[in-house]
């Protein structure tokens, strides 16, 4: 069980009702939310997991990255886990949290797995440019590891569990150490995170082209070059030719695209005007 107020886990005692907050801190923040909002904000709302253990969350995502994040459902999961679809939703309420407990689980692993390998957190004078290749690195490997994900973060209401608010504190944070102001450092936050997302949209884009079609990406890449020929595309834009060479392997390699542009996009948003 993870804290209703921060997401931290829960150490739960042997006795005794289960507890909802890791410290008296955030059980008085709590408090102090409900007195002054009149209900948990929704963040807080949104990874209060009840009695739904990791290993239910895993299953969860384990599905989601199989069957694609709209297979998802409480009756899905609950059919598969073999738990009675009452108790899932005593403890998880609504398929919206389940996926917010999702996200929440996926960017504090994905955070922690890259920034504890040496069993410390990135040093205090990090450059600000490693700073932003590095937390966009953490957010496009989540992309890979789950295609379902981008799915879910790329929308103005994405899931504010603690994880990703973190997560876009970082790179706010990087921003505003090179001089820009909060309204600034957003908006540049904004725009790093749009370059992740459409990256990986174009991989998830591919990934569900393929299955759709049982064509590979260089069958398909072959046949419109062919069709090119024909038309005279090939002659009126010399360039799809010299494409063509490095568009006949296998499948996309957005790994490629990706920290190709990278550099070049982080370099320039931390350019001040």
């Amino acid at each position: 069980m993870v804290c209703a107020e921060c997401g931290r886990d829960v150490v739960q005692a042997k006795t005794g009702r289960p507890r909802k907050y890791c410290s008296r801190s955030c059980q008085a923040r709590g408090y102090r939310r409900r007195r002054d909002e009149g209900r948990l904000s929704a963040a807080a709302a949104a990874i209060s997991s009840g009695g739904a253990s990791p290993s239910l969350i895993d299953a969860a995502i384990s599905m989601a990255d199989t069957r694609g994040i709209r297979a998802l459902t409480l009756r899905t999961l609950a059919r598969d886990r073999g738990i009675a679809m009452s108790a899932l939703q005593h403890d998880l309420g609504s398929r919206d949290r389940l996926v917010a407990l999702m996200v929440q689980q996926i960017f504090r692993e994905s955070t922690s797995q890259s920034r504890s390998q040496d069993g410390e957190d990135a040093p205090v004078d990090e450059e600000p440019v490693d700073a932003l290749l590095r937390s966009a690195d953490e957010e496009w490997q989540a992309y890979r590891a789950h295609p379902w994900l981008v799915e879910v973060m790329t929308t103005t209401r994405p899931p504010l569990v603690p994880a990703v608010l973190a997560s876009v504190q970082a790179v706010i944070g990087t921003f505003m150490r090179v001089g820009l102001d909060s309204g600034e450092a957003f908006n540049r936050y904004l725009a790093l995170s749009a370059y992740v997302q459409g990256m990986a949209t174009l991989l998830t884009a591919e990934r569900q082209e393929s299955d759709r079609t049982g064509t590979s990406y260089r069958s398909w890449w072959l046949d419109q070059f062919r069709a090119m020929g024909r038309s005279g595309a090939t002659t009126r834009h010399p360039w799809l030719t010299e494409l063509s060479a490095t568009r006949s392997q296998e499948s996309f390699h957005a790994d490629a695209a990706f920290y190709d542009g990278l550099p070049r996009i982080v370099h320039g948003l931390v350019t001040s005007d």
